[in-house]
């Protein structure tokens, strides 16, 4: 018999928000590690005091553009989503006959009310600092990378800086013309032209540059975003948005690795790091130096790829102050040089360069997923505060996923004998193993006797641990 649906509209239902929500579903998880209690603190000086009506909750806001993020969704998108998906109502804390905040009102937050609150940024160390606490960063092993971002503007926006030709001329006539045949409907006044970030730019975006990005390819306006980022666990410890210049991405990963220095202790990272991996575009003589003098190894391949360099030397010495400076700096440059030529013959350094491949990994998760690969918003600082929310989206995802296997591992130990340290034996002398090892910063202390022997790895409940056996 055909079955039909007994039931009829009401006026009234009875609804259990967390009945609907399914325990496995990804908002509930990512909910259960997101800690929003700081927000209303930072952002108090943004309001004024007994004065106005109420606004949105600062929490609310937020976790909407947390979920226009996630989910890749323009502010417009976000809000009709939010009206009809009850996952998202409660992500929100919303009932369902409670009013959805209009687009307009996230755009007012986060590009004037919020614009110097700094929350972004702080929102990115809070989840940092539980990617930390859970286990999950090592901050030995550090990767960088750049990626371009779309601009939100067309050539079609380039003017000419400085003084402007004379618009007398007739239609259709170009710029160096007295006369000829009219121009195509359509078509653009400045085509033909030489279009250069020194003499044009953008009317729609002036902070976009003209970026290309291979020799065969068209440049088009455009950002650059950097990542720093933990190799073992691709946590992201920063993300800047530059414009496109030639040292953006030289400056950009100095800068973050200065910040994370500075701020290790604030971000809890039990590690401070020793080792940069990075692409042939990071292989600078002043990035190598200074990455050097605060006592980082580049996993660097050079720009310039030839033999082993001379200690330079000079017929006549000198004694001028500057001179000697210039001849002290280009020795301390040839010497680093040399130093990261030598990690190249390395097996670590081979490694290393096979795992660099996770930057490139983030960059297309962000693109692909999470609207990376076009600003949403124009100007630097927005696209910095796109960017940021990007990677604390990302992070969240890999503090979700970590905290999901760690039930695995634990029933796994508790199989190879519980409590009791469970012991894997390899050869010492294997070494690609030994490579991979040390990539994911597992180091083995020498051998205290100095002779032959095999290497244990021992895993306790307080983590992986080397011990030396007998030969």
């Amino acid at each position: 018999m055909l079955g039909r649906n007994p039931s009829e509209p009401t006026l009234f239902q009875m609804v259990d928000m967390e009945g609907l929500i399914p325990a496995d579903h990804k908002l509930r998880k990512v909910d259960a590690v997101l800690d929003l209690g700081f927000v209303a603190e930072v952002v108090s000086e943004c309001y004024a005091e007994g004065r106005g009506r109420p606004s949105v909750d600062p929490e609310l806001a937020l976790r909407m553009m947390l979920l226009g993020v996630l989910y890749d969704l323009s502010d417009r998108e976000l809000c009709q989503e939010i009206q009809m998906h009850a996952g998202m109502r409660w992500f929100c804390r919303l009932n369902f006959h409670d009013p959805v905040p209009d687009h307009s009102t996230l755009s007012r937050l986060r590009n004037e009310r919020w614009a110097q609150s700094g929350l972004f940024d702080q929102l990115m160390d809070e989840v940092i600092r539980q990617c930390c606490r859970a286990g999950l960063v090592s901050g030995r092993h550090l990767s960088v990378d750049g990626t371009e971002v779309r601009a939100d503007a067309s050539v079609k926006s380039l003017k000419r800086r400085g003084p402007q030709p004379p618009k007398d001329r007739p239609p259709g006539v170009g710029p160096d013309e007295g006369g000829g045949e009219p121009k195509p409907a359509g078509d653009w006044e400045g085509q033909g032209e030489v279009l250069r970030n020194d003499t044009h730019f953008s009317t729609t975006d002036p902070d976009a540059r003209l970026y290309r990005k291979g020799r065969n390819r068209d440049a088009r306006l455009s950002y650059l975003a950097h990542d720093l980022l933990d190799t073992k666990s691709r946590v992201i410890l920063r993300r800047k948005a530059t414009q496109a210049t030639g040292r953006a991405e030289l400056d950009a990963a100095l800068l973050m690795v200065d910040e994370v220095l500075d701020g290790r202790e604030a971000l809890e990272l039990p590690n401070r790091p020793e080792i940069l991996t990075g692409d042939t575009a990071y292989g600078e003589t002043g990035l190598i130096t200074a990455l050097l003098d605060r006592e980082i190894l580049p996993h660097i391949p050079l720009r310039a790829r030839e033999a082993v360099e001379g200690r330079p030397t000079w017929k006549r010495r000198t004694f001028n102050l500057d001179e000697r400076r210039a001849r002290e700096r280009k020795v301390k440059e040839v010497e680093a040089r040399n130093r990261v030529r030598g990690v190249t013959k390395t097996q670590g350094y081979q490694v290393s360069r096979k795992l660099r491949i996770r930057s490139e990994h983030t960059f297309a998760e962000g693109k692909t997923q999470h609207g990376l690969d076009r600003a949403r918003r124009r100007g630097v600082e927005r696209v910095q505060d796109q960017a940021t929310l990007t990677a604390v989206v990302q992070n969240l995802k890999r503090l979700v996923a970590f905290l999901g296997r760690k039930p695995r591992a634990a029933a796994a130990q508790a199989l190879l004998g519980g409590s009791q340290p469970s012991v894997f034996c390899f050869s010492a002398h294997s070494a690609a193993l030994w490579g991979h090892i040390r990539a994911l910063e597992i180091f083995c202390p020498p051998n205290p006797e100095g002779r032959a022997g095999t290497n244990y790895l021992q895993v306790t409940g307080q983590g992986p641990d080397w011990v030396w056996g007998p030969a």
